[in-house]
């Protein structure tokens, strides 16, 4: 699997201790996270390694993790860079999804 399972249980733990961690949050009803989901997991087949974490919420499951990162619509993408929210965005805009992961896979 090329991305992590983000959970109540997990999501404090991966923020904090992931050097990159790029958050997918998502909801089984939402068409546009449907739409972006393989592009996304392809990102993360390409990207995610030791140094870049994929990761992804489902935020109607797991309500306190998307509590705790103020996601208020899906998809909403959260970037941490070693513990620190460096940028979050909503909405199903495949080009911005693609442009802010390639600067984190930059960085």
């Amino acid at each position: 699997m090329a991305y992590i399972e983000m959970t109540d249980n997990n999501f404090m733990d991966l923020i904090n201790k992931s050097e990159n961690l790029i958050i997918d949050v998502w909801a089984e009803w939402c068409k546009p996270c449907k739409l972006l989901d393989p592009i996304f997991e392809d990102l993360a087949k390409n990207h995610g390694n030791s140094r870049i974490i994929f990761a992804k919420l489902d935020g109607n499951t797991y309500r306190n993790a998307a509590k705790a990162l103020k996601v208020m619509s899906f998809p909403t993408f959260v970037i941490f860079k070693n513990g620190k929210l460096t940028r979050k965005w909503s909405g199903a805009d495949v080009n911005r999804m693609r442009r802010e992961i390639e600067v984190t896979v930059k960085n």
